[in-house]
């Protein structure tokens, strides 16, 4: 087939290592989970005493996506590199695109939450504000978690597209070797 991969036997073999693994699955069900109830939970709450705990939670999970997304770009650094899968250039530009979205989610995350007071509210120094509609910093965090959503669903189907039509066995990559 004109789709096949001439390096399908070399890539079946290949596997990322266990610490890349572990890293990769945990930070997207965390980025899932985040997505999922920033926009469905969070979004959808008044900003009363009842939200501070929502806050809380959201604030460490998605501190903690930040530092495996780091983790991973480290690793992929220091890790055996994997072999070349069809259209590289747009695989490479996707995970950036996934990196990069996520940083500045937590990073607007962050700054939104240190102006608007939800910090010190979630500290316990003070209440939450009415309403955060009205900052610039919210509709940046809002914007750019619609455009992970929407990046997350091409890599999902990338993925996919890969196992099913071009069968280069990509998601055996990210499996443990148990498995």
């Amino acid at each position: 087939s004109g789709h096949r991969n001439p390096g399908t036997h070399i890539m079946n073999r290949f596997r990322y290592a266990t610490s890349q693994i572990a890293v990769h699955w945990l930070a997207a069900a965390l980025i899932v989970f985040l997505l999922v109830t920033g926009t469905f939970v969070l979004a959808e709450m008044p900003n009363t005493a009842d939200k501070i705990g929502n806050f809380r939670i959201h604030m460490i999970l998605g501190a903690l996506a930040a530092r495996l997304v780091v983790a991973r770009v480290l690793l992929r650094r220091v890790k055996p590199r994997p072999p070349a899968v069809v259209a590289e250039k747009w695989a490479h530009l996707g995970h950036m695109g996934l990196n990069l979205l996520v940083m500045l989610l937590a990073g607007s995350g962050v700054v939104l939450a240190l102006q608007s007071g939800v910090l010190a509210a979630v500290l316990g120094s003070a209440s939450l504000p009415e309403s955060l509609d009205g900052w610039t910093l919210r509709k940046v965090h809002g914007l750019t978690s619609r455009l992970l959503m929407a990046l997350v669903a091409v890599h999902v189907l990338a993925a996919l597209y890969h196992q099913w039509v071009v069968k280069d066995g990509l998601l055996l990559r990210k499996r443990n070797k148990k498995c």
